[in-house]
């Protein structure tokens, strides 16, 4: 592949500097990747892209923080795994102590090697170019039939056998004690010994590379042979350590070769040597293998597991020893080719295989510097003066240059040779040769200070300075003029610019305020574009932006290293010695990208066509309900009952690139339609009511585009007291009860009405009777009511026939009332007068008969 060419031509144009400072980027994986931290034997990829880890004590699927463990408790005939390749049919391929094994859709399958009883261990496995499996056994070579049935291809040779490997033609390469066997597709196989150029000591390492060469080994012996070549030819040169016992090669998809030696790995590609070593960033010393996944990353497998990162673009030198590095504050390219580098300890030359300070800068704080056209190198510092180092001059020596000369932002040189400062306070600053003294072009307004970060000079010869005030510009004859947030810039300072093809440019702020692009045309400046974080920045605190040879636009940031069109981004994950970049130090070049950050010189090589992220879909690798846990295959899953209907799905995508940067969405239709982002690979419903379902995952790696969704489904039973037949008895019951309720409430009004009706019967029989009696009195009470004539003397009363009648005889024929007859004391003395008297002188003689005896 192209691709993969250019990744090696990169790495060999520059691994030689390892040894110089140049360090790769590695990340070791362990605890907190879920991998152990060691005991790692063998790796490979399978057909769906997850990485499958072989240890001496089961076996692992690496799913991206999270690993799932195969042991002798699950069905592994032996828990030291030496050898994992994958499975043509899907899975991989187990070589282990006691057995050769399938793992595939969950499932454990022993290889059945024609009629030989029990499982049969395999000491050597190779995959030829169809994606059959080869295994050499106790009782001979094997190659795969179908599935796991395996024929007999050969008997096995008399010695110790050591490796198999296949060829990219077709042929399946043996290494033993006695040398190597070479076994041709058309069924015939060929003999090689110490007599055709094979190590005397037998062969423990043989690949054969993209080009049809065999390359075998043992111990510090390497030979080579060509085909068609009639012997093998020493490569042993090439070795600058043992190679690995026990070790397994590897071709690259460029068809070049690792070979794991017991300093580091060897990359051998035609006649290029490339060593991989700890002087280099390998965080070990002794290889067991190389891998590199279908996405590019490089995995090296050793006393630890190490995946290199940025996929082998990224290049660090701490230009100082100890552990921290030297913060870079700027770097520049001279018209000679020498790569500077101003740091916080001095200037730096930096060469294809050194790191050198100018001498006279140690323990200075340079923040820029440039070669004018004398062959003067100019120094500026920000919290000291000037440096300058003269032609012929070895050392470098305070510019005299006076006050003005002390706390300069930047220094450049023009197309026409004028060499400006840029003042940390006293503005736009130019040399005069002439008079050999420093000239404010721009002073600050007043007795303020007026800040100058950073003056370039664009296609058309006209500066631009990033001020505090806003941005100056200058025409080749003109004046300097400014430009503020009345005509459009954001109101903050400026920090720097950088211009693109169409004569427009980037300018980015003090503050965190994204990128603006803006176009000036004479007096008028114009915004076209604002960037902010999300579009192709990761933050929006910008430190320095370039524009490269293709137009690409880089930023740095405090979040490390954007382009920003296709967008992507490079940060301590992918390799980058640190995130924290410094201002202004970036530098585009053709193929390659420099930073400067607090921790040292980054290198991000950018040449070629590489390959683009694999979109990765998610892979549903659990669901767990009540005491039970299901993987895949997951069939037709049977209906899951009330009492467990709390779920969780285990969702992975088999990407490697950068795992804190994958993100997964998910559903439930039946109780959710929209996509929610989640932050674990662990989702949980708790409680579902019955229904069907199904539950969808999808998932985005770095470069932020979803893939495909991947989907379950299943169906949770509702409670018994929901089923239809409950329901169903339920509403018989009701209805049931309903009606016996009914007929209970019509017999009790039945007989409510019949008591009321007997109730009713007697009330008004009693009514009745009342009424008659009524009615007489009513009626009696009617012949005395009315007007009664009476006489006014004797008091008789006339009747209706005209008679008088005695009061008594009236009301007793009108009424049921009778009299008796008296006389009142009245009418007495009326009618009897004498009768009084009497009475009265009685009453005095009394009266005179008790006076005269009371008085004796």
């Amino acid at each position: 592949m192209a691709w993969v060419r250019i990744i090696v031509a990169g790495l060999l144009g520059v691994l030689c500097l390892a040894s110089e400072g140049w360090r790769r980027p590695f990340a070791v994986m362990g605890p907190a990747q879920g991998l152990p931290s060691g005991a790692i034997t063998t790796l490979t990829q399978d057909a769906e892209g997850f990485l499958w880890l072989g240890t001496e004590s089961g076996l692992l699927r690496y799913e991206g923080g999270h690993c799932r463990r195969w042991t002798r408790e699950d069905g592994l005939p032996s828990g030291f795994i030496h050898r994992l390749l994958p499975a043509r049919e899907g899975g991989v391929w187990a070589a282990t102590l006691r057995g050769l094994v399938r793992i595939r859709e969950g499932r454990i399958e022993p290889a059945r090697f024609g009629s030989l009883p029990g499982p049969l261990p395999a000491e050597t496995i190779a995959l030829d170019r169809r994606g059959r499996l080869w295994a050499m056994t106790s009782e001979g070579l094997f190659v795969q039939e179908e599935g796991v049935q395996f024929r007999l291809r050969a008997p096995r040779p008399a010695g110790l056998v050591a490796i198999l490997a296949a060829g990219a033609r077709g042929a399946m390469h043996l290494g033993t004690k006695a040398g190597l066997i070479t076994f041709l597709p058309d069924g015939s196989r060929e003999d090689w010994g110490p007599g055709q150029g094979l190590p005397a000591d037998g062969v423990s390492m043989v690949v054969e590379d993209g080009a049809g060469r065999v390359w075998a080994g043992f111990g510090r012996s390497l030979v080579l042979k060509a085909p068609g070549a009639p012997r093998f030819s020493d490569q042993s040169r090439r070795l600058d350590a043992s190679l690995s016992p026990n070790s397994v090669p590897f071709t690259d998809a460029d068809g070049s070769i690792w070979l794991p030696t017991q300093a580091g790995a060897l990359h051998l590609s035609g006649d290029q040597t490339e060593r991989m070593d700890a002087a280099g960033g390998l965080p070990f010393r002794w290889v067991r293998t190389v891998f590199r996944d279908r996405e590019g990353t490089l995995w090296v497998l050793g006393t630890a597991l190490a995946r290199l990162q940025g996929g082998g673009r990224v290049w660090n030198h701490a230009l100082a020893a100890g552990i921290s590095g030297e913060v870079v504050w700027s770097i520049t390219r001279q018209p000679g080719g020498e790569l500077l580098a101003a740091t916080d300890d001095g200037a730096r030359r930096v060469t294809a295989t050194a790191a050198s300070r100018i001498p006279g800068t140690e323990g200075h704080r340079i923040k820029s510097l440039t070669l004018d056209r004398t062959g003067t190198l100019w120094m500026v510092s920000t919290i000291g003066p000037t440096f300058w180092l003269r032609p012929g001059h070895q050392a470098a020596e305070v510019a005299p240059l006076g006050d003005l000369g002390f706390a300069v932002n930047s220094v450049m040189v023009d197309s026409r040779g004028q060499v400006w400062l840029s003042h940390v306070r006293s503005g736009i600053l130019r040399w005069d040769p002439a008079g050999q003294r420093l000239i404010q072009e721009v002073k600050p307004a007043g007795a303020g200070a007026l800040g100058v970060f950073r003056i370039r000079e664009d296609a058309g010869g006209r500066l631009w300075a990033a001020t505090t005030a806003g941005l100056y510009l200058k025409a080749a004859k003109g004046p300097w003029r400014l430009f503020t947030e009345k005509d459009g810039l954001l109101p903050f300072g400026l920090y720097g610019m950088a211009f693109l093809p169409d004569g427009s440019a980037w300018v980015h702020y003090q503050e965190p305020q994204g990128l603006s692009r803006v176009r000036v045309d004479g007096d008028r400046l114009t915004v076209l574009e604002q960037r902010v974080k999300g579009q192709g920045l990761h933050s929006d605190q910008i430190y320095a932006v370039e524009v490269d040879e293709r137009g690409q636009t880089w930023a740095t940031t405090d979040q490390g290293l954007d382009r920003l069109d296709p967008p992507l981004h490079i940060g301590q994950e992918d390799g980058m010695v640190s995130e924290d970049c410094a201002i202004q130090a970036l530098l585009a070049e053709s193929g390659r990208i420099w930073v400067g950050t607090a921790a040292g010189l980054v290198r991000y090589e950018t040449d070629g066509a590489w390959p683009q992220p694999v979109q990765a879909p998610a892979h549903i690798l659990e669901l767990s309900y009540g005491t039970r846990r299901l993987e895949p295959p997951f069939g037709n899953l049977a209906p899951i009952a009330h009492r467990e209907a709390t779920l969780s799905f285990r969702v992975a995508a088999p990407t490697y690139l950068d795992e804190r940067q994958t993100r997964f969405q998910v559903r439930l239709l039946g109780l959710e339609d929209a996509w929610r982002e989640v932050d674990a690979p662990l989702v949980r419903y708790p409680a579902l009511p019955g229904g069907h379902y199904r539950f969808e995952a999808r998932a985005a790696g770095k470069d932020g585009a979803f893939g495909p969704a991947t989907g379950l489904d299943f169906r949770v039973l509702p409670p018994w007291w929901r089923t239809w037949w409950a329901l169903g008895l339920g509403g018989l019951a009701f209805l049931g009860l309903g009606l016996v309720i009914l007929r209970l409430r019509v017999a009790a009004l039945a007989r409510s009405k019949a008591e009321l009706e007997a109730l009713v019967a007697k009330r008004t029989e009693e009514l009745q009777s009342r009424n008659a009696a009524l009615s007489t009195a009513l009626g009696q009470v009617k012949q005395l009511s009315g007007l009664l004539p009476i006489c006014a003397s004797c008091k008789k009363i006339r009747d209706d026939s005209g008679y008088w009648n005695q009061l008594e005889h009236y009301i007793t024929a009108h009424s049921d009332a009778d009299f008796t007859h008296g006389i009142c004391p009245d009418c007495a003395d009326a009618l009897y007068p004498e009768r009084k008297r009497a009475t009265r002188r009685e009453g005095e003689g009394g009266q005179g008969q008790t006076g005269p005896s009371q008085g004796e």
